[in-house]
């Protein structure tokens, strides 16, 4: 059995392999078990790709597209979300391991590959697909297929590397940090820029035009909302000074380095130990055109990002990094790489199976935990469910049977009723007909509204506002679930009626 286990954290593919099995199934039980509510950008992702549209006022609607997909494949929606999200990390993890191990060899490439378990935003934040985590594959399978044509070469290669850059964009407009970082580093390497002289980047240039162009069009036809909400975000108010967005980073990737330090990759006055008889493993050294390409890849977009905060004297949030370290860990192997071998891999291996085993044990039991504690819970345990099957009820007997086409008021909540409902009603965000193109005054008024917000904050968005003025109002109130003692979810909902019903 030892000789065995011994035999599995020495086999890299093998490791990768169960890496993604855990990661998936653990990532994707934890929500799904203990939710009673998608959480805020899924349901927002699932209420906007039943629109089909190319990008909204926030970003581009890949993230939008694949839940919709995954609800046409699976009839629900929910649980598939979780998985879908596990399915984008697993993807990042494989490109990971296959651009280390055509760098440094599979070994330090799993190694580099499993120390992602360190880094938070592969965890935690993974629970909640949105544009974040639907950029990770494409931040690993660009630096992969770039590093590949240059090494490489082959026309095909540079297709796929102008695919992928512009399948980046959709995913998340940020993906241009890494494009400009990645073509600074064509002209500074040699190997790179002698590539110029072929047909094949300019092929692939051709094709990230060609895939981009849809997106670019929409951009200008809505004057850039994407970049002038990425703006508004950034405000003071709203996000970190460069400092504090630098201090957040180095906290989410303090596991990467204590188990740098675990596995005796960083250790002070010692090398890691060796597997079997003793004998460190003649590694060969690591390449510094690899050393300072994962170099480029990793700390460029992050140097673009605080350059242009400080330049414009705007903020950044956190999470906005969550794609800037997917060859944080492979960059850290080769960096201490002279120290490397098999004890340092096994300790690394086990220090993440500890972790993806114990850290969604410990989100499932904090949600569990979340309705019993002071305060309002968490908007995943929401009871969205009843809410969504309450108000299709009193929308079917308000106006004759009608379907319910269009529902608008606090996002949140709006998101709850109609993210299950059959008829699969649109959102007027915020009650707003420009942040929903897809809703025209015509279909308002063929359709009607239903209007629904927090009755405890009675916070209604002010395009709403003389709508629900004309009533009538009402309220409808839910119960927590695990805790009666809590005072009732109570919802306030005002019905615009369709066109037949008045």
């Amino acid at each position: 059995m030892i000789r065995r286990l011994d035999h599995v954290l020495q086999d890299p593919i093998g490791l990768v392999a169960l890496l993604i099995a855990g990661q998936i199934v653990a990532w994707t039980l934890a929500p799904a078990l203990t939710h009673t509510a998608p959480p805020l950008d899924v349901a927002e992702g699932y209420m906007w790709g039943r629109e089909w549209v190319i990008a909204t006022y926030k970003h581009p609607a890949l993230p939008s597209w694949v839940l919709e997909a995954s609800r046409l494949a699976t009839g629900v929606v929910g649980w598939p979300a979780y998985l879908v999200s596990q399915l984008f990390i697993a993807a990042t993890f494989v490109f990971v391991f296959l651009l280390g191990r055509d760098m440094v060899g599979a070994e330090r490439a799993a190694a580099g590959t499993l120390l992602l378990t360190g880094v938070v935003y592969f965890s935690w934040p993974t629970v909640e697909f949105n544009h974040n985590v639907a950029e990770m594959p494409f931040w690993a399978a660009l630096p992969w297929a770039l590093w590949r044509a240059v090494e490489r070469g082959g026309h095909w290669r540079w297709v796929l590397v102008g695919g992928l850059a512009a399948g980046g964009l959709y995913a998340k407009l940020t993906t241009a940090l890494l494009l400009v970082s990645l073509a600074g580093w064509i002209l500074w390497d040699a190997r790179a820029r002698g590539c110029l002289a072929t047909p094949g980047p300019w092929l692939g240039l051709v094709v990230f035009a060609g895939v981009a162009a849809p997106l670019a069009i929409w951009l200008v036809a809505h004057n850039f909302a994407p970049l002038r909400y990425a703006a508004g975000r950034s405000e003071r108010v709203h996000g970190d000074g460069p400092h504090m967005f630098v201090l957040g980073q180095l906290l989410n990737i303090s596991g990467l380095v204590a188990m740098l330090a675990i596995s005796g990759l960083i250790a002070r006055g010692r090398r890691a130990e060796a597997s079997g008889a003793g004998a460190v493993p003649p590694y060969p050294p690591v390449a510094e055109r690899a050393v300072g390409y994962l170099i480029v890849a990793t700390a460029g977009p992050l140097a673009l990002a605080m350059s242009g905060a400080l330049l414009v004297g705007s903020n950044l949030r956190t999470a906005w990094g969550s794609s800037m370290f997917n060859l944080a860990g492979l960059l850290a192997v080769c960096l201490t790489s002279s120290r490397f071998n098999g004890g340092a891999l096994r300790r690394i291996a086990i220090c993440a199976a500890v972790l993806v085993a114990v850290v969604p044990l410990g989100y499932a039991l904090v949600i569990a935990a979340g309705p019993l504690r002071p305060g309002m819970p968490p908007r995943v345990s929401w009871p969205q469910a009843e809410l969504s099957e309450r108000f299709a009820g009193i929308w079917a007997r308000e106006t004759g049977g009608r379907p319910l086409r269009i529902v608008s008021g606090d996002n949140w909540i709006a998101e709850l009723v109609g993210v299950s409902n059959k008829d699969r009603p649109s959102i007027l965000t915020r009650g707003e007909p420009a942040l929903s193109p897809w809703i025209t005054p015509d279909r308002l008024e063929r359709d009607g509204m239903l209007i629904v917000w927090d009755a405890r904050t009675g916070i209604i968005p002010p395009a709403l506002q003389a709508l629900v003025n004309k009533g009538p109002a009402r309220e409808e109130r839910f119960d927590w679930a695990w805790s009666a003692k809590r005072g009732p979810l109570r919802i306030g909902y005002v019905i615009v009626p369709p066109k037949a019903a008045r």
